[in-house]
């Protein structure tokens, strides 16, 4: 049982920042589309909740250089600036992420040793990567904007782009290692939905442009070592007592799937009044 200080201390960390949702699943299963309906149903409660573009420029406007765009450039120029700023103030703070979770930095670069996928992609899922580190600690350090960060893309979710792709299936002890090593958000939401119902949103979306070179063939296969790698990821979640939801995002109608995830997360998130929100049930 935690001591009084322990406690207090791990209450005010939660004080100064938002409570984290990251939402995981095979891709086409909706996390972006599920993202945007939990915000929705939160600002219906009263409670302030974004992800992570809409809270970039009003987090960026509240630095010392953001106050000065603020005065000098209003108007779209200067939310041109205003997401400039996120963007780099982002990439100075994934090196100070990096410096506070050395291990975890050095899994991610040292994961993609020996993968069989181009140094292209290697680059590009370590450059993202480092992009999610940054901003999640920009957005989750100093003065708070939102009572909830929901990310849509978080590091859960990045197990699929660390260890899974056509020419590879996840190994199980890499993906529990890098989750061992993750900050661990407050509520995880699994979105699930059939491989065919997956595949068909893939298609119908567009190909992701590092993966038009692929047959139809080689996109089956790395939707399926995706799965995969969101199913050891969500075990490791749930092995470390992360709070844990699933949804059914299949074809459904949505007015059920707004319902489900109401009932799965309101309780979580706010069961109280109107604005206002439990304690971060995660790990400090």
């Amino acid at each position: 049982m935690r001591s009084e200080p322990a406690a207090a201390e791990a209450r005010s960390s939660r004080d100064r920042r938002p409570l984290v949702v990251e939402l995981v699943g095979t891709p086409g299963s909706g996390k972006t589309t599920l993202s945007r309906a939990l915000v929705a149903t939160l600002h219906e409660r009263g409670v302030r909740a974004a992800t992570i573009v809409e809270a970039a420029r009003p987090r960026a406007g509240r630095t010392l250089a953001g106050r000065l765009v603020g005065r000098i450039a209003p108007g779209r120029l200067g939310d041109a600036l205003l997401w400039r700023l996120f963007y780099v103030t982002g990439s100075v703070q994934a090196a100070a992420f990096a410096a506070e979770r050395p291990a975890l930095a050095k899994r991610v670069a040292c994961s993609q040793r020996g993968r069989p996928i181009s140094a292209a992609m290697k680059r590009h899922t370590l450059y993202w990567w480092a992009q999610l580190a940054g901003r999640y600690r920009f957005l989750t350090r100093g003065p708070r904007g939102c009572d909830v960060l929901v990310l849509d893309d978080g590091f859960l979710h990045r197990s699929v782009a660390l260890h899974a792709s056509h020419l590879e299936d996840p190994d199980p002890s890499a993906v529990a290692a890098y989750v061992d090593l993750l900050p661990a958000p407050d509520l995880v939401i699994r979105t699930v939905a059939d491989p065919e119902i997956c595949e068909r949103r893939v298609h119908d979306r567009g190909i992701w442009r590092h993966s038009r070179t692929l047959s139809p063939d080689e996109i089956a296969r790395s939707l399926r070592s995706a799965e995969r790698a969101v199913d050891l990821a969500v075990l490791r979640a749930r092995e470390r007592g992360w709070n844990v939801v699933e949804i059914d995002n299949g074809d459904r109608d949505l007015a059920l799937v707004d319902r489900d995830l109401r009932d799965a997360v309101i309780p979580v998130i706010a069961p109280g009044p109107a604005g206002r929100h439990v304690e971060a049930v995660g790990q400090p």
